[in-house]
C-alpha cells in the first residue's frame, strides 16, 4: 500500500514542484524562491521506505546501521539505561504483534 500526502494543505495552483526520492519515500517541494520557507513534504513511496508500524520515515542512517546490537555491558551498569532498553524491547513486541495482526509479517 502507498503512504499518501502527509502535508495536503501545500497545494498552491500554478506552483511548480521538484520530486525528490530519499529511502523509498518521495517528498515534493516548491521551486519558487519565494516558497523555499516550506519545506518538502511527503506525497508518497514504498512502504518499506517507513518504519514499520508508524507513518515516519525512515531516517537516512537507518541503512548505515551495521550492528544494532546493544553494549550488554553499559545495560548492566546502568539501571535507567537499562530500563529504557526493556521498555524499547516492550513497545518492539507491540509492533510485532500489530505488524502480524495487520498482515504486513
Amino acid at each position: 500500500m502507498q503512504q499518501q500526502n502527509t502535508n495536503p494543505d501545500h497545494n498552491i495552483p500554478g506552483e511548480e514542484l521538484i520530486y525528490e526520492r530519499v529511502a523509498g519515500i518521495v517528498y515534493a517541494r516548491y521551486t519558487n524562491p519565494k516558497l523555499r520557507d516550506i519545506p518538502r513534504w511527503i506525497i508518497g513511496g514504498d512502504p518499506q521506505g517507513f518504519i514499520p508500524g508508524t507513518g515516519m520515515p525512515k531516517p537516512e542512517e537507518w541503512w548505515e546501521i551495521s550492528d544494532p546490537m546493544p553494549d550488554w555491558t553499559l545495560l548492566q551498569k546502568h539501571k535507567k539505561l537499562r530500563d529504557m532498553y526493556t521498555a524499547y524491547l516492550t513497545e518492539q513486541e507491540k509492533y510485532k504483534a500489530w505488524e502480524e495482526l495487520s498482515g504486513q509479517r
